[in-house]
């Protein structure tokens, strides 16, 4: 089956997009290493921005398209709605690792951030977006 990834006819830049990826994950690797849950109070709201507000609000879409800028980083368009259900992911995980953050179940954040740094880390690096990945097993699951 050929790989198959949600469409919503909309696009986003790929670049800004792996820059958004890397910032997010500076975020996270700041919270683990500060403990300051403002952090990921101010990535919750920046994600819910990013989906269901205007881009234009989010600070980290904001820097990410200048320093696309500033890297004279040609445009190159992609379909949105993986980056939609990754985004939604990581909203998922920033919710979680506040939850665990005041239920002070350490051991839990670290998980928790281990496996979103890990998804951003491969969306910046390698231009990996596990959510088109795991969108596509729900397809296959959903045709059974």
């Amino acid at each position: 089956m050929a790989q198959a990834c949600p469409v919503n006819f909309t696009t986003i830049d790929s670049h800004a997009g792996r820059i958004g990826s890397a910032l997010t994950l500076l975020l996270v690797v700041s919270y683990i290493a500060s403990g300051n849950v403002a952090i990921l109070f101010f990535l919750t709201a920046d994600l819910l921005v990013r989906l269901y507000g205007d881009k234009a609000f989010s600070p980290v879409s904001a820097l990410s398209s200048r320093l696309m800028r500033l890297l004279r980083l040609g445009a190159r368009p992609v379909d949105g709605a993986a980056k939609h259900v990754a985004g939604h992911f990581g909203l998922l995980f920033s919710v979680l690792l506040i939850v665990t953050h005041f239920l002070h179940a350490d051991t839990a954040a670290y998980a928790v951030a281990a496996v979103f740094g890990l998804c951003l880390l491969m969306d910046a690096v390698f231009n990996f977006c596990v959510g088109c990945k795991i969108y596509r097993f729900y397809l296959l699951l959903r045709s059974v």
